[in-house]
């Protein structure tokens, strides 16, 4: 059963795909006040300077950099994320304008993905219509049960949205079920001194959530919530959503962060991880303006990744790779911090998120803020893999030759093509 539940849906082995991935904000406001919110209420104000709606000429430069890409690096699949702020701020009209274009430039020439990731609370029977007619891969943003989630997921007048929320993700659920349009999924930010068993069986009990992902929230090695405290409550909130998932045996429900650790750990032994072979960046946030910069949730982190110098109207893919905040990226992505050196884990963790092993003084060469919960939660999950039946000399052979794999770059960096 440990094996069924955790392999691939596809049965496919661990392999290189040419993707690339854009956080395209096609709207630079938002009808909601989250308090967290790192792209409104951080250091970052940038989005001020920004057109409230994406124009046009930068969804032209956007594709003319994709044609590039496609021609001189080899790009075969392209997701492009509709992101915000709220993307569904967008009229309607103009939305179908967008998405028209986008797949008539791009729909013979490569695979196309749209995803949209959206709170939800704006989705109507004719949102639901357009997503459907493009096949979009909808993400909500959940913040919990009701009483959670109207805490922090509040709207101008200060009211909270889960009904409006719930509302929309039925809507969504129906139209999948009906076979028009693919099965949205939950992305939910973890909340320290909440319950994350709790919240994990709201939105699979109360929800019919089949697919959920759980975000650590984004602190550094600089943010003074980042305590002892608060590091150890968010490792207890995914263990206990572990033990739920775990508890549950069923194949069909997909959590991403434990499928990120589960599957790299039951591939052959000899199986290399793609990311570490091949850690190209290749996931770009295009603003509103046409800004080029890596994923926008490392834009409040400091200047240099919110203000790059790069747009997307001047600049191709093979620019950004010369570029200082690519050059960091990788260089963050291929070589581990020392203190990584001798942990079990470190073949599989890869540090965790580099926005979280993040200093002012050092950059990203810091263990993660979350190096302690993280450790946790490898040991709990290989824990119950050696309890389901998966032999623990084979985790061990498996931790051993990921944790000794090199990556390519490290030895040679990708150059840019001609």
């Amino acid at each position: 059963m440990i094996n069924e539940m955790l392999s691939p849906a596809n049965g496919a082995p661990l392999a290189q795909v040419p993707l690339m991935v854009f956080v395209f904000k096609v709207t630079e406001r938002c009808n909601l006040v989250c308090p967290y919110c790192y792209f409104f209420f951080s250091e970052d104000q940038t989005h001020r300077d920004h057109p409230a709606i994406v124009p046009m000429g930068t969804v032209e430069g956007m594709l003319r950099f994709i044609h590039d890409a496609i021609e001189r690096h080899g790009v075969k699949t392209v997701q492009i994320c509709f992101h915000g702020g709220e993307p569904l701020l967008l009229k309607k009209a103009y939305f179908e304008r967008v998405c028209n274009t986008l797949i008539n430039e791009l729909g013979d020439r490569c695979e196309l993905r749209l995803t949209v990731q959206t709170n939800g609370v704006l989705i109507d029977r004719e949102w639901v219509e357009l997503l459907a007619k493009f096949s979009f891969s909808v993400g909500m943003s959940f913040d919990g049960d009701a009483e959670a989630h109207n805490r922090t997921r509040i709207n101008r007048k200060g009211r909270g949205t889960y009904a409006e929320s719930e509302r929309g993700w039925r809507m969504l659920l129906d139209a999948a079920h009906a076979g028009r349009m693919p099965v949205p999924g939950v992305l939910c930010v973890v909340a320290p001194g909440q319950s994350g068993r709790q919240m994990f069986r709201h939105f699979i009990d109360n929800l019919n959530v089949r697919n959920i992902d759980f975000l650590l929230p984004d602190v550094t090695h600089n943010s003074l919530s980042a305590t002892r405290k608060f590091v150890e409550q968010c490792g207890d909130y995914l263990i206990e959503v572990c033990e739920e998932w775990f508890s549950r045996a069923d194949p069909g429900l997909r959590v991403r962060f434990i499928r990120d650790i589960t599957k790299p750990l039951l591939a052959r032994l000899d199986e290399s991880i793609p990311a570490v072979l091949h850690p190209e960046v290749r996931l770009f946030t295009v603003s509103s303006n046409g800004d080029l910069g890596p994923d926008d949730s490392y834009r409040p982190l400091a200047m240099r990744f919110r203000d790059t110098g790069y747009n997307i109207a001047r600049h191709r893919y093979a620019d950004l790779q010369t570029s200082e905040f690519y050059q960091e990226m990788m260089q963050a992505t291929t070589a581990l911090p020392d203190a990584c050196d001798g942990c079990v884990w470190r073949g599989i963790c890869r540090g965790g998120e580099k926005k979280h092993r993040f200093s002012i003084r050092n950059g990203f060469e810091n263990r993660s803020v979350y190096c302690s919960a993280l450790y946790r939660l490898h040991s709990y999950i290989c824990a119950r893999l050696v309890q389901g039946g998966i032999p623990a000399e084979r985790l061990d052979q498996r931790l051993q030759y990921l944790a000794e794999m090199k990556s390519s770059a490290s030895m040679h960096h990708p150059a840019a093509a001609p």
